[in-house]
C-alpha cells in the first residue's frame, strides 16, 4: 500500500468516526442512547395530529384493522347471515348462508368498517363501498345493524 492510499484511508476513517459520534449514522450503537429532551419534545404529536385521533370511546382505524384482519367473523344482519374472512391485504371472502360466496374489499376508518362486494349470482351488481359504525369488544362487535362474532 502506498503512502497516498494510506493517507486517504486515515482521512476516511477519521471522517466516519466523527459522523458516527455526531449521530449521522442512525443505526450506529451510539444512536440507541437516550434521545435528548429537546428532540424528545419535537417528537411529541402536534395539536393537528392529536385532533386526527379517534374520539374517546370510539375504535380507531388501527384498532379496527387489528380486530378484523386475518380472522373469520360470523355475522347476522336483519336480512342475511353468514361468515366473512377479512384478509390482511384488505380483501374479503364472504359466504352468505343459503345464497353462496363472493369476494369483497374492506378497510377501516376511525369508528367505521368500510366494505364493498364483487358481483355474484345472488348479488349481480355487487355493492359499492359502504362505511358502517363499528363498536364492541372482545369477540362480539356491532357493525351497522349487523352483529359480528369471532368464528
Amino acid at each position: 500500500m502506498n503512502m497516498k492510499t494510506l493517507g486517504s484511508l486515515i482521512i476516511v476513517g477519521v471522517t466516519l468516526t466523527g459522523c458516527s459520534s455526531m449521530g449521522v449514522f442512525k443505526d450506529s450503537p451510539e444512536s440507541s442512547a437516550a434521545v435528548p429532551a429537546a428532540k424528545e419534545k419535537a417528537m411529541e404529536p402536534t395539536l393537528q395530529q392529536t385532533k386526527q385521533a379517534a374520539p374517546k370511546g370510539q375504535l380507531s382505524a388501527g384498532q379496527i384493522r387489528k380486530i378484523i384482519s386475518g380472522k373469520s367473523w360470523k355475522w347476522t344482519s336483519p336480512k342475511f347471515n353468514g361468515v366473512t374472512l377479512y384478509a390482511d391485504d384488505g380483501s374479503a371472502l364472504i359466504e352468505v348462508t343459503g345464497k353462496g360466496t363472493t369476494t369483497g374489499k374492506w378497510r377501516a376508518e376511525d369508528g367505521q368498517l368500510c366494505e364493498s362486494t364483487a358481483p355474484a349470482p345472488f348479488l349481480p351488481e355487487g355493492s359499492d363501498e359502504k362505511c358502517r359504525p363499528m363498536s364492541g369488544s372482545g369477540n362480539t362487535y356491532s357493525v351497522g345493524q349487523a352483529t359480528f362474532t369471532l368464528a
